[in-house]
């Protein structure tokens, strides 16, 4: 019998695991690992047809549908080994159910040899608060509102936004926006330049969108989620700083905002696209 192994004789029983995709969420505010479990499956319609869930056959629907899942280990990164049926390149889902932080899609090309260790098989994509993350009650920043178009009657969220705070052209400050036009702008220690901060603190906000209103699938609730890709490094991606393809700002997605040290203002006017 010839010896089919790769590292031990035929004498043992060998099995190996090759990493195709590591991946090592990061809270963007906190420029760190995310401690807390989030979803992070592969991308896709989640209701593939004929496939009932537990949740459904239990009668208590889970809205974001069903996926395949990329494991979490207890250090708080993902793996997806390599079967023969995943081929480059390989789009994924990050999402948290409590809204803690707000979801994305991102496609990340891999290595054709399985074999060659590669850093582009780790990719540490950043997630940026949501409605419910836990937030300093003496934050600096805002909870906003983007629509599309001014009128309150019948108003549409504008979904999925990027939204940056500068401070005399240097960025203090990103969000992303949810599903229900919301973001939660917390500015950056470093926001006031050296010296005491001072108050009030004024900055221009920028919101971006895409070009209309993006229609949501029926059986997608994440469906028009804009898919961000990476083709070759650098990955300039990863990081959530660069708006999605498409993105732009109009004439009243933008103004100054006055901030208060240590508050989190709340109940501001929305910012609204002109579709």
């Amino acid at each position: 019998m010839s010896d089919v192994n790769t590292f031990l004789s035929s004498a043992f029983t060998e099995q190996i695991k090759r990493l195709i995709l590591g991946v090592e969420p990061v809270d963007a505010m906190r420029r760190s690992r995310i401690a807390r479990p989030i979803e992070l499956t592969l991308d896709g319609v989640p209701y593939p047809t004929g496939t009932v869930t537990k949740e459904e056959f239990d009668g208590t629907t889970d809205p974001l549908g069903y996926l395949s899942s990329i494991p979490r280990h207890s250090s708080c990164r993902h793996a997806l080994v390599y079967p023969p049926d995943h081929a480059s390149p390989i789009a994924i889902r990050l999402y948290d159910r409590t809204r803690r932080f707000v979801p994305r899609r991102i496609s990340y090309a891999i290595p054709d040899a399985i074999e060659t260790r590669s850093s582009t098989r780790v990719r540490r994509p950043a997630l940026y608060p949501g409605a419910a993350y836990d937030v300093s009650v003496t934050a600096t920043g805002m909870r906003g509102r983007v629509t599309w178009n001014q009128s309150d009657d019948d108003e549409v969220p504008a979904r999925w936004v990027r939204v940056e705070a500068a401070i005399d052209g240097q960025i203090v400050g990103r969000a992303h926006g949810d599903d229900r036009g919301e973001f939660l702008l917390v500015l950056r220690n470093e926001a006031g330049g050296l010296g005491d901060l001072p108050s009030p603190l004024v900055a221009d906000v920028t919101v971006y969108g895409p070009a209309g209103p993006q229609t949501v699938p029926d059986d997608d609730p994440l469906g028009d989620l804009p898919l961000e890709i990476v083709s070759a490094d650098p990955d300039e991606v990863s990081d959530g700083e660069t708006p999605p393809s498409g993105y732009a700002a109009t004439a009243h997605s933008s103004r100054a905002v006055t901030f208060e040290l240590g508050t989190l203002l709340t109940g501001q006017d929305k910012f609204f696209f002109n579709a």
